[in-house]
């Protein structure tokens, strides 16, 4: 059995922009390798209601956008597993794309903040990321509208 404790939760916010970071310790009644300990935790309520931003969690009545993705179907396959090194150039590459509109330069102060936190992470660390972008549009993992304002 693998039990989650939330260890710590940061919120970076940028105009209409954020990220929102949630850290979990974590217990396992076996050995188990981390590909299983995540694709448990997305399934849990530890990823679908206890990441969600502050604002969600304690105004669930109002309009905010919901998350992206439909937890009830997403499975670890779906996200990749990266470095410390991979994840930042998965960031900088998104943040150097050609089709940005005029929230770009707040994406790059957003990242920058990210970036202060990401350099404390550990080299041995992974790290899981999953993008709409890899997904049809009609996929019934993608929720709309909110994945039209997701990356």
């Amino acid at each position: 059995m693998i039990t989650f404790e939330i260890k710590a939760h940061k919120e970076i916010d940028v105009s209409f922009q954020g990220i929102n970071l949630t850290e979990f310790s974590f217990k396992v009644d076996n050995k188990v390798d981390s590909d299983e300990i995540v694709d448990t935790l997305i399934r849990s309520n530890h990823y679908s209601f206890n990441s969600l931003s502050d604002c969600r969690k304690k105004e669930p009545e109002k309009p905010y956008l919901k998350q992206a993705f439909n937890v009830d179907y997403l499975k670890i396959a779906d996200f990749k597993k990266s470095s410390k090194e991979e994840i930042s150039q998965f960031l900088i590459d998104y943040l150097n794309e050609a089709n940005w509109g005029d929230d770009r330069n707040e994406f790059a102060m957003l990242l920058d903040k990210y970036f202060e936190i990401h350099s404390q992470f550990s080299l041995e660390n992974n790290f899981y990321i999953i993008s709409k972008d890899w997904f049809a549009q009609e996929d019934e993992r993608v929720i709309e509208p909110e994945s039209w304002c997701y990356t």
